[in-house]
């Protein structure tokens, strides 16, 4: 019964390597959400180059703005542009339903060039089960998985330790670097610049008070000059 597979070899082969492309990556995307859900948990210390991207990106933006405003739409760019072989990893199952669909469609053409070539419906079983049994191990993979709720996961665990662990640490070390920067300006200034900032306002105020009696004297001469005009 199973002699029919032989006959469209070029069909079943289509039809194997679309179904196990589309389990491979549910697996793949699985794997990859797991990995990164147990690493988070410890994000101080992870090794996962993806986490500490996620780290580095969210403290240079920090110190950019000064504040991070919403981290919830930041872990959402950050997983969105998540990218395995060039492919966004939030594509991946999407691209594993394309492959399912792509190998029932295999099947279904298998199936008429069969009934076209004369075999009875008896025959062309072995097709109906491949296509029934791909289903069945597609969906059961899936909710085995269940890449959605791991990736919320993720996101619940990234937003967790990037505002209550993360930010604050960030804060702190900005004020320590901010009242170091004033120590270092206070010290440089008692050092180097005590003389020249005494000596800046009593030159100030000794050139204003030679303005002010170059003004009166102009102002005296002038009056002298229209009182003899005038007289």
């Amino acid at each position: 019964m199973f002699t029919i597979l032989f006959e469209h070899k070029l069909l079943t082969g289509l039809i194997s390597f679309f179904l196990l492309s589309s389990i491979l990556c549910q697996i793949i995307s699985g794997v990859i959400y797991q990995n990164m859900i147990s690493e988070s948990d410890n994000m101080s210390a992870t090794e996962n180059k993806l986490l500490k991207q996620c780290k580095q990106k969210y403290a240079n933006y920090y110190k950019l703005n000064g504040k991070m405003v919403n981290t919830d739409v930041f872990v959402d760019k950050f997983l969105q542009k998540i990218c395995i072989a060039k492919i966004h990893l939030v594509r991946l199952p999407y691209l594993a339903g394309q492959m399912m669909m792509f190998s029932v469609l295999m099947t279904g053409i298998s199936v008429c060039l069969s009934l076209a070539a004369g075999n009875t419906l008896f025959q062309i079983i072995p097709y109906y089960l491949i296509s029934i049994l791909g289903l069945y191990l597609y969906f059961s993979v899936s909710g085995i998985i269940d890449v959605q709720e791991k990736r919320k996961i993720l996101k619940i665990n990234l937003i967790d330790y990037l505002e209550n662990h993360f930010a604050p640490r960030l804060e702190t070390e900005k004020e320590n670097a901010l009242e170091e920067g004033i120590k270092k300006r206070e010290k440089y200034a008692k050092e180097f610049l005590p003389e020249d900032l005494l000596a800046k306002p009593v030159i100030k105020e000794k050139s204003q008070t030679a303005e002010s009696q170059d003004t009166r004297v102009c102002q005296e001469e002038l009056e002298d000059l229209l009182e003899e005009f005038f007289a």
